[in-house]
């Protein structure tokens, strides 16, 4: 699996999917006999927010607006587990980041999952957001940015989702006004989901057959 870059326009690419401890929450949650994935209108948390702040400035900015003004006014019910640092290692009692159980069991329960760009602009909780049926929100900025201080490495790091049906914001400022105009249309929820999670799948299978015909030419190649 590697970061996806512009640079790197003929490199054959694997998603980076979910992170392997998340993916392990994920399915021993859906091995119970009465799991069912939730409609977007049927979840309880309109939005979470899980992320550390010192991965990327605007991080810190996002942490501020949540936990400012806005959150005090706003009648949304959301999740919020905002870490100071972040560390590779999330399943302790010595971490303060949420533990990948309860990750994910919040994903499966929120309508919306905030997904600010940390060290690359791609990042598991992309996948791992639609794998649990909740709808990423990120900024444009996060999104189409391509020479900004934490992407540049990645050019177009996210050219992949460019046309996912995600929930895309002009500014982080504009979150709680966003969200809670879209909660009063159940409905309305439920067909983005739909959208979101079909979208999904289709890219998946494309993305794995372009990847299969890139190893088998590769084969050719190196075969002749």
């Amino acid at each position: 699996r590697i970061y996806y870059s512009a640079r790197l326009p003929n490199k054959g690419y694997v998603p980076l999917g979910m992170r392997l401890d998340s993916w392990h929450s994920f399915r021993n949650i859906k091995s119970n006999p009465e799991f069912a994935m939730k409609k977007s209108s049927e979840r309880n948390f309109a939005f979470n927010a899980i992320f550390s702040r010192d991965t990327n400035d605007d991080r810190g900015t996002l942490a501020d607006i949540i936990e400012g003004k806005r959150h005090k006014y706003s009648d949304l019910t959301i999740k919020t587990s905002i870490a100071e640092r972040w560390s590779m290692i999330v399943n302790g009692p010595q971490y303060d980041q949420l533990d990948t159980d309860a990750y994910i069991e919040v994903m499966l329960d929120s309508v919306f999952t905030l997904a600010p760009a940390g060290h690359n602009p791609e990042c598991y909780r992309l996948y791992e957001t639609v794998e649990a049926g909740s709808i990423p929100v990120m900024v444009k900025g996060d999104l189409h940015y391509k020479n900004r201080k934490y992407h540049f490495k990645c050019r177009e790091g996210l050219y992949k989702w460019y046309d996912a049906p995600m929930l895309v914001l002009d500014s982080w400022k504009d979150l709680f006004p966003v969200v809670e105009g879209l909660m009063a249309d159940k409905g309305a929820l439920d067909e983005m989901q739909s959208k979101m999670i079909a979208w999904y799948d289709k890219t998946m299978r494309k993305t794995v057959s372009e990847f299969e015909d890139f190893m088998l030419d590769n084969d050719v190649a190196t075969a002749s």
